[in-house]
């Protein structure tokens, strides 16, 4: 192909691109100020690293992860956790307001009642559903008067809601530095901040619970058993002291050998009260440092600017494409 003479050729054909190119600018405006803006929140965490050594050591250093083998649930499965039906559910009943205060209710009546759509989604989905045969909600036997898990028994809408919301939280993770990025997005830019505040507070009470889970264990145990003792050292005391009021005036054998017998349960009981003692003190400092530490290296904010869509890089795009189509259209017909 020799350029020299075909671009001459369609510069001739100019009012056709200028043709061509102010529809593609016509439709484009129309295309991207139909579509609603978004918002977008972002937050950023660094759980604190349960792993220490040369695991941590290589993993500053940017070779591998830092990870304990101690850890059965890793920041590489949080996105696991929070695109599940349980932490999604979850999120359901969380109070959400716009920024201009005209709604003010849970963040599944939002999405199902008050959220925004491109015109050609909203036709899409009346497509759908007018192709899609209408059924009832089927009711599983056996169900009724059982108690379940808010995820277990879902019906369709609540399936869609959920799907939307999952859709809605984006999950980065940062292997060299172990920082944990969450981004929400939504229409209205109160509603994303405070959904994302809210998964903030969850993922960190998820590690706190996870991480000191055995610890709580141990440390109930300890407690049970430090009450336990004690009130058997107390009860043991208190009848080695009657019984050395009742007898202190009287000498017999029978008398020393109950006073002996009673001072040994008490010195038994004690001993077991004291280890006692010192294993709740152990399971507590346990428990402390078991206790992750999670920074907040940037918390939820209200955005100010939309995050999308990219007005300007669509039009753009469509004018590219524009282009080359014209220029296609040329070669194949005036070859």
């Amino acid at each position: 192909m020799d350029l020299t003479v075909i671009v001459p050729k369609l510069l001739k054909r100019w009012k056709l691109y200028v043709l061509c190119m102010v529809g593609a600018i016509i439709f484009s405006l129309i295309f991207v100020f139909t579509i609603p803006r978004y918002y977008a929140c972002q937050i950023m965490l660094a759980p604190e690293a349960s792993g220490g050594g040369m695991n941590s050591l290589l993993s500053s250093f940017g070779f591998g992860e830092a990870q304990s083998t101690n850890d059965a649930i890793s920041p590489n499965l949080y996105p696991d956790l929070m695109q599940s039906k349980d932490f999604i559910v979850s999120l359901f009943p969380v109070e959400v307001t716009t920024l201009d205060g005209t709604i003010d209710t849970n963040y599944y009546e939002y999405l199902r009642k008050h959220s925004k759509s491109s015109w050609y989604t909203s036709l899409f989905d009346k497509l759908k559903k007018m192709m899609k045969p209408k059924k009832a909600e089927t009711n599983i036997s056996g169900a009724s008067g059982k108690t379940y898990s808010p995820s277990f028994l879902l019906t369709e809408d609540q399936h869609n809601i959920a799907r939307a919301i999952g859709g809605k939280i984006k999950y980065d993770y940062d292997k060299k530095t172990g920082v944990v990025s969450v981004t929400v997005t939504d229409f209205d830019p109160l509603v994303c901040a405070l959904i994302a505040d809210t998964i903030s507070s969850r993922l960190q009470d998820f590690i706190l619970n996870y991480r000191t889970k055995k610890a709580r264990n141990d440390l109930e145990y300890a407690q049970r058993i430090y009450h336990q003792t004690k009130a058997e050292y107390e009860e043991s005391n208190n009848r080695y002291v009657a019984a050395v009021d009742a007898n202190w005036d009287i000498i017999n054998e029978t008398a020393k050998a109950k006073l002996e017998a009673l001072g040994n349960e008490k010195t038994m009981k004690y001993q077991t009260f004291s280890a006692a003692a010192q294993k709740l003190e152990s399971a507590k400092a346990k428990l402390q440092e078991a206790t992750p530490v999670t920074t907040v290296l940037q918390g939820a904010s209200v955005p100010q600017k939309p995050a999308g869509p990219k007005r300007l890089f669509i039009t753009l795009a469509l004018l590219i494409l524009t282009v080359f189509v014209c220029t296609v259209y040329l070669i194949i017909t005036d070859k």
